[in-house]
């Protein structure tokens, strides 16, 4: 039977990865758009929603912020979602914890010119201040 209404795709990605103030490709993560469904050429879809879960954070003022970027490429030079700014919501009984969730909103064809599919956005990111370590990507589209 084919899919009819609307499919909220959910990739979760558990990691440990370095956050300073600065982008870097040694601190990014592939994060894989429509969670491995998606050999359909030509096909469509809504990034809706980033969260991205800190631990380990140092050296932060009362209002931390984390921007985030998603790109094309693993070298993070051909941007699909443009810098985004977030301020991390610190843990309530845990400072050195904390998250963002940016919705984003965007509607996005994982076709390359080449007629390959490419389902993998990169995400890059960055603190305004201190270090931490991103130990969590959730990354929401919709069909």
């Amino acid at each position: 039977m084919a899919k009819t209404g609307k499919f909220i795709n959910n990739s979760a990605h558990a990691v440990n990865i370095l956050a300073n103030t600065t982008y870097a490709v040694a601190r990014s993560h592939n994060v894989t758009a429509l969670g491995g469904n998606s050999n359909i050429p030509n096909r469509a879809y809504m990034l809706r929603t980033l969260y991205i879960e800190l631990d380990s954070l140092a050296g932060l003022s009362a209002k931390p912020t984390l921007t985030i970027r998603l790109t094309r490429d693993a070298a993070g030079d051909t941007t699909i979602v443009g810098d985004v700014t977030a301020s991390i919501s610190l843990g309530v009984t845990t400072a050195t914890d904390g998250a963002i969730t940016v919705a984003i909103d965007f509607a996005y064809s994982h076709n390359s010119v080449t007629g390959a599919i490419v389902d993998n956005l990169h995400c890059f990111w960055k603190l305004d201040q201190g270090t931490g370590q991103v130990r969590r990507i959730e990354l929401l589209t919709e069909e």
